[in-house]
């Protein structure tokens, strides 16, 4: 090579890249930023992910110990039953807690009271629960009480109808010589043991046996006469007056009154009044297959009597023998008295004991008679009290001592022991303004 010469390829000025430096990405760019946040974001997720791992790592473990804490829980629920299974009385008022002897926690059982109400196997259901974190959870356990409702009452007798008498050529049926129920058994079975020829007059020994549907009996002697005539009988009954009544139960803490219905006829309440009466209940009625029957003199004699200033309550004299009936005449009672305040409670007056076992019905079930009665009552703002006798009120009815009583019991002292609201101690009262015999009654205050 000539000197002097220069080489081109070694000596050229060099230009620039300009395709290199148009394809180059300016610092701080969209595109350089937008690859940051997806780095950012790449790393949030990957974070979150851990994250969320590490609650459900331990919600798993709380909810395993929760787990294992209910179950603890669970297994320290127990109950024991003092009698498994149990036998129960007909008609006993058994609580469902009187039945268990041990528990942990707390105790639930489906109905508060055992259903003695019928004969024959039964069950009820307790639940033993125990509340956690405030009752957000409730492990619980059911327990169920086989029960017996047996009857082991002998039938009652009523009347044993002994020495009665009964007209030659008639014909004879025991039922209508004596009486008797049985607390549970609607009909129990007579047994007479002996003949009574009705065609000859004289004394005819019988042994009666009277039997429940449990095998339950009661039995007795009685001698029948049959006479050519009935022998007639003169009330010799001594009358008191009104106001040797009122010196002898009135006072203190005490009311005294009297109860009326048509017959004692027509009534001079503003004589009664003035004689020292201060209380007056009037029979508003009577029922039968639940239809009521208006006391002819009532709607008098409630006027005026709250005319003269008495203060005033009504009794209904039934014979109703099912629930229905007997609410279909308390709705009558409701309706007669259209809303009327009353002083006093309004009395149940079952009694016709004398021929029980032709209602046929039990004890229990005339029992529920008085209970339907007073609960529809109850719906109208009306109380209700029993009227019964001291024989009856110890032979056949239930609960006297919860429920208002009204006892008859014809003598100068009862010595009734149960509890009662009032006291009618005297059918042959006499009072100023009536003519003829009035029951009296005190009402303790």
């Amino acid at each position: 090579m000539s000197e002097g010469k220069h080489d081109i390829r070694t000596h050229a000025k060099k230009e620039p890249d300009v395709k290199a430096k148009a394809e180059a990405k300016p610092a701080g760019s969209p595109e350089e930023s937008a690859g940051k946040q997806k780095k950012k974001k790449s790393k949030g997720r990957k974070v979150l992910r851990a994250l969320l791992i590490l609650i459900l790592v331990l919600a798993a473990a709380v909810a395993g110990l929760v787990y294992r804490y209910y179950k603890q829980a669970e297994a320290s629920l127990d109950l024991k039953f003092a009698e498994d299974p149990a036998t129960v009385e007909f008609g006993e008022e058994c609580q469902a807690m009187d039945r268990v002897s041990e528990w942990t926690w707390e105790i639930e059982p489906e109905q508060r009271f055992l259903d003695t109400g019928s004969l024959g196997a039964k069950s009820i259901k307790y639940k033993v629960y125990r509340p956690l974190f405030g009752g957000l959870l409730t492990p619980s356990k059911e327990y169920q009480l086989e029960y017996l409702v047996v009857d082991t009452e002998a039938p009652v007798t009523l009347w044993n109808g002994d020495g009665a008498v009964l007209e030659r050529g008639t014909e004879f049926d025991i039922k209508n010589v004596i009486a008797y129920g049985d607390n549970a058994d609607p009909a129990p079975e007579v047994k007479v043991d002996g003949d009574v020829d009705m065609s000859t007059a004289g004394s005819y020994p019988l042994h009666v046996t009277v039997s429940d549907a449990s095998g339950n009996s009661t039995d007795w002697d009685l001698t029948v006469e049959v006479a050519d005539e009935l022998p007639s009988y003169e009330d010799d009954s001594e009358r008191t007056a009104f106001k040797d009544f009122v010196s002898e139960y009135g006072g203190k803490g005490k009311t005294v009154g009297i109860d009326v219905s048509a017959w004692q006829d027509e009534v001079d309440f503003d004589a009664v009044k003035a004689a020292g009466c201060e209380f007056v209940i009037i029979r508003i009625g009577y029922s039968e297959d639940g239809k009521m029957t208006v006391d002819k003199r009532f709607d008098e004699n409630i006027k005026k009597a709250r005319a003269a200033g008495l203060k005033t309550g009504v009794y209904l004299y039934t014979t109703d023998n099912t629930e229905e009936e007997i609410r279909a005449s308390a709705d009558q009672l409701i309706e007669k008295l259209g809303g009327e305040t009353l002083d006093l409670p309004v009395a149940f007056d079952w009694e016709d004991f004398g021929s029980f076992q032709s209602y046929e019905m039990s004890f229990h079930d005339l029992n529920g008679l008085y209970d339907a009665f007073s609960d529809q009552l109850s719906q109208s703002g009306y109380e209700c009290m029993l009227y019964g006798s001291k024989n009856y009120l110890e032979k056949v009815w239930d609960n006297t001592d919860i429920r208002p009583v009204w006892l008859a019991h014809y003598t100068d002292k009862t010595d009734y022991e149960g509890p009662y609201y009032m006291w009618q101690a005297s059918c042959t009262g006499r009072i100023d303004g009536i003519d003829g015999d009035v029951d009296m009654d005190v009402m303790y205050n």
